[in-house]
């Protein structure tokens, strides 16, 4: 009935299971220098494999624009540490912003936005 009355009000439903559907394990991070979009020069971007259900996930964290997302945010995740992320919404006219796929939480309580290259069983 309550999925009904969601489905019908079009109120977005997240599409996390239950259980802890929502904490994600770091299992590898890298930091990395990569070409600037369009611009001479390089930036520096952290790309984590988080495990989430079984799945392993392939994420990044921009440097050059976790802070004019949120001035607080940052790419702390470490390794060896399990944070609790959501998905954001897929429709893009009722996302949050700021855009990304997953938005975490790190150990003290800062944002950490990823955008996720690609998912493995």
């Amino acid at each position: 009935m309550l999925l009904l009355l969601f489905s019908l009000s079009g109120t977005y439903w997240p599409r996390l299971s239950t259980g802890n559907s929502d904490t994600y394990d770091v299992v590898e991070r890298e930091e990395k220098e990569v070409p600037n979009f369009q611009q001479p020069g390089t930036h520096s971007e952290v790309h984590y494999v988080l495990l989430h259900q079984g799945r392993k996930i392939y994420a990044t964290c921009d440097f050059t624009t976790v802070d004019k997302m949120d001035p607080n945010a940052r790419c702390g995740f470490r390794p060896l540490h399990t944070y609790k992320c959501a998905l954001s919404d897929d429709r893009i006219e009722k996302a949050r912003l700021p855009l990304a796929d997953l938005i975490c939480k790190d150990a003290d309580d800062h944002s950490v936005y990823l955008y996720v290259d690609k998912e493995e069983q």
